[in-house]
């Protein structure tokens, strides 16, 4: 998308007197491995210390993404509960008003936000959610570690088809670490349970269910578990953090409002190239040979696909893939050609491959599910422009629009497609228009 470098709001907390040597009067601190796990995925990254005053919104104005650490327990007074004194700990009333204050702006503002252990627990709370005070306490559980006595439980966790965890760490069921004595207990205004533990403790939850069609929606993921301790060796971990920085950068490489220069690559619409069939099929060749049989179909879809409509000179092909999971059955072979993989976070039918030489971008693959609702919508929208020469010629007209409007801004380009793509899909689809050649 972009060389772009998105920056990350990371909550910090507070560090008692001398919990650093010679820091006699304590200080704000976020522990290592959550900046490393961002920075991996090509962010970078900003500490904000409980006791900020200032409006929410206003503090994350510099900011692309926010991240919610772990922690100590929300103070149970914001969720209308007396203090388990035998168990609360490390109770930080301004951390709580602070991480509260951001959730709920991120959320106004369309902020990217990942929020983890605490960080999820805050998030439901935020929402009108209250949580359970000790788990230990209840009978049936699992063992999810003890802070305090600093226990650590590996365990897994089932995501919910459908949902953005799913979409983000496509890998089956995620084997977790877990270090954390509270929990979900009812689920706040707007969120949605897409995590589990085999005990049926709620793992994950999110901010409204997902659409992968609403580029609108905010993406608001929390896990109570710590991706961070094994991002490094297990990628669907690393994914949560790639998804994060990921969709940062979308937001942060946007032009500003009345300015039409973004920060993402550059681009332009060509004529319509003879050239570009025998292009595709001279890479398809190569993708059926190293996918094999779990290459369904390769088809060349996007504009490049229609006779005579110009288009961005990159050919996109569609590869309809038996399985989206595991991811690296695909994205090993595929990288393997040379391709840059981009997770996608909001479908679990899609995954982004582009390959790129000399600083241009000759191919684009999107690997999908065989037989899904990304494939199906794909063809449909190829066969009709195929079909219908006034609608294609529409189509090049807002394209060459868009890309004039906006010469930097290749995701304000994507979004003003949008609405013109699913009013042919809605005629498209119900005629049976998608083939699979």
């Amino acid at each position: 998308m972009s060389s772009y470098r998105p920056l990350i709001a990371v909550a910090g907390y507070h560090l008692g007197p001398d919990r650093v040597t010679r820091w006699p009067h304590g200080g704000y601190g976020v522990p290592g491995p959550y900046i490393d796990a961002l920075r991996r995925a090509g962010a970078r990254t900003l500490i904000v210390s409980p006791g900020e005053t200032n409006d929410p919104e206003e503090i994350l104005e510099p900011f692309d993404g926010l991240v919610l650490v772990g922690g100590g327990d929300v103070d149970p007074s914001r969720y209308g509960a007396a203090p388990d004194t035998a168990h609360n700990y490390g109770v930080e009333e301004d951390r709580d008003e602070l991480e509260i204050g951001l959730l709920r702006a991120a959320d106004r503002l369309h902020v990217p936000t990942l929020a983890i252990c605490r960080g999820m627990q805050v998030m439901n709370v935020a929402f009108g959610g209250t949580l359970h005070q000790h788990l230990p306490d209840m009978p049936g559980l699992l063992e999810h570690g003890v802070p305090v006595a600093d226990t650590i439980s590996t365990h897994e966790v089932a995501s919910a088809p459908g949902s953005r965890l799913s979409a983000t760490t496509k890998s089956g069921p995620l084997m977790c670490s877990s270090h954390h004595h509270q929990g979900v207990d009812r689920l706040g205004t707007d969120l949605v349970a897409t995590g589990h533990s085999p005990d049926g403790l709620i793992e994950a939850i999110e901010l409204r269910p997902n659409d992968p069609d609403d580029v609108h929606l905010p993406w608001m993921v929390g896990v109570q578990w710590h991706p961070e301790d094994t991002a490094a060796v297990d990628q669907a971990q690393q994914s949560l953090f790639d998804a994060v920085v990921l969709l940062s950068r979308g937001r942060g490489s946007r032009a500003k409002p009345g300015d039409a220069q973004g920060k993402s690559r550059e681009y332009a619409i060509a004529d319509a190239d003879p050239t570009w069939p025998a292009k595709f099929e001279a890479e398809a060749a190569r993708l059926r040979e190293a996918l094999g049989e779990l290459a369904q179909r390769v088809s060349h879809v996007g504009s490049t696909s229609v006779p005579g409509l110009g288009a961005k000179p990159i050919i996109d092909i569609q590869v309809s893939l038996t399985s989206m999971t595991p991811r690296d059955s695909y994205v090993v072979p595929i990288r393997a050609l040379g391709y840059t993989w981009v997770l996608d976070p909001w479908s679990d039918e899609h995954e982004y491959f582009s390959l790129d030489r000399d600083g241009e971008r000759l191919f684009q693959i999107h690997a999908c599910q065989e037989g899904g609702e990304w494939e199906r919508r794909h063809l449909a929208f190829r066969d009709w422009l195929r079909t219908h020469a006034d609608d294609a010629a529409r189509y090049e007209e807002l394209k060459r629009d868009l890309a004039a409007s906006h010469p930097r801004d290749i995701m304000a380009y994507i979004d003003a497609k949008a609405d013109f793509i699913r009013s042919i899909e809605a005629r498209a689809l119900p005629q049976g228009l998608a083939r699979t050649d």
